[in-house]
């Protein structure tokens, strides 16, 4: 778990996470996808998915599948390790929202899979999984940025 402390892992992992986040804007742009990754309810969610066009849902398939499933990994890396890295004993603490995340969107991930294929039987663990991901997503982003500010602090007032 310290190995997300260092230096180099915190890099790579906010890399691969602004990579991702770049990716994402592309594709959703580039295929015009309403993407159903914040969508919770499950009516709402086939709502979209039955709108879209048989392209559309291959499109959204395959950004679930080769960008999506990833990304939580470097999110997670990410904001873990920066809240190990700047709050010191309590970083275990503040690490948790991104641990907890990480798993719940990559269920999300899956069903949304599932979804897309064809299997709408699964959107109850969706609606399960959705909010608990965006929450302890802006958790873990929150304590990120707090990490961050510690970060910048110390760089330009070092101590003494």
């Amino acid at each position: 778990m310290m190995m997300l402390a260092r230096s180099s892992a915190i890099w790579i992992s906010g890399f691969l996470f602004l990579a991702l986040t770049v990716a994402f804007a592309a594709v959703i742009r580039l295929y015009d996808l309403h993407i159903i990754d914040e969508i919770a309810d499950p009516s709402a969610v086939m709502a979209v998915v039955s709108s879209m066009t048989p392209g559309h849902r291959t499109a959204h398939f395959y950004m679930t599948l080769i960008l999506d499933m990833p990304y939580p990994l470097a999110y997670g890396a990410f904001f873990a390790g920066l809240a190990l890295r700047f709050f010191g004993r309590a970083g275990v603490w503040f690490a948790l929202p991104a641990f907890v995340c990480i798993p719940a969107d990559l269920i999300e991930n899956t069903v949304q899979l599932l979804v897309l294929a064809g299997h709408e039987n699964w959107l109850w663990l969706k609606a399960l999984m959705t909010p608990l991901k965006l929450a302890t997503f802006i958790a873990a982003s929150l304590i990120g940025i707090a990490a961050l500010t510690i970060a910048l602090k110390r760089r330009l007032f070092p101590a003494r």
